[in-house]
């Protein structure tokens, strides 16, 4: 029961998810906090895992969560599960691609998705940048979270407004010493 129920939420999050990974966020949360799969502080950690190993976003986070809900196979079927939907529409479009490139409805709905997409990019923010800060209060993290988001808005405030011009280089390297001196 477990594998199936497994499959099918994978499987949901894969077919009703656009625009990649990150956008997967808000719906892998709401999935795995109401399964009880993980709590909402361990899925920020479960996020950060995900980035941190190589390979796509998505495809860690599916395998990291079915092996702690079912072990090896758990991770196999969630991360099968996640890829179905996506491996279907690519096979699809490519067989059709001609007749879906200049139809006026399959525009239309790639053109209707893409605001989707975009609240579902910043809602994915909002989960890992702003909740851990009301959910875990005055903690050192919290705290960290709050002056890197400040010091990232002035920084880009700064930057618009004075119109500067600065090298990647230069850049990284001013961040580096504002980040020493901050935190």
């Amino acid at each position: 029961m477990k594998f199936i129920e497994l499959f099918l939420v994978f499987l949901k999050i894969g077919a009703v998810s656009f625009g990649g990974g990150y956008a997967m966020i808000p719906f892998f949360e709401t999935e795995m906090v109401s399964h009880n799969w993980v709590s909402l502080t361990d899925y920020v950690k479960v996020i950060a895992i995900a980035q941190v190993v190589p390979g796509p976003f998505a495809v860690d986070s599916s395998s990291y969560i079915g092996f702690k809900v079912a072990g090896i196979l758990g991770a196999l079927i969630a991360t099968i599960a996640l890829c179905i939907p996506s491996f279907t529409a690519s096979v699809i479009i490519t067989k059709f691609y001609a007749q879906f490139k200049t139809n006026k409805y399959v525009n239309a709905l790639l053109m209707g998705v893409r605001p989707a997409v975009l609240g579902l990019l910043i809602s994915a923010a909002y989960i890992i940048g702003i909740k851990p800060l009301y959910q875990v209060s005055n903690t050192l993290i919290s705290w960290t979270m709050l002056k890197a988001i400040i010091v990232i808005g002035i920084g880009y405030y700064v930057l618009n407004q004075k119109k500067v011009k600065i090298g990647t280089f230069t850049f990284i390297v001013a961040t580096a010493v504002v980040g020493i001196i901050s935190f």
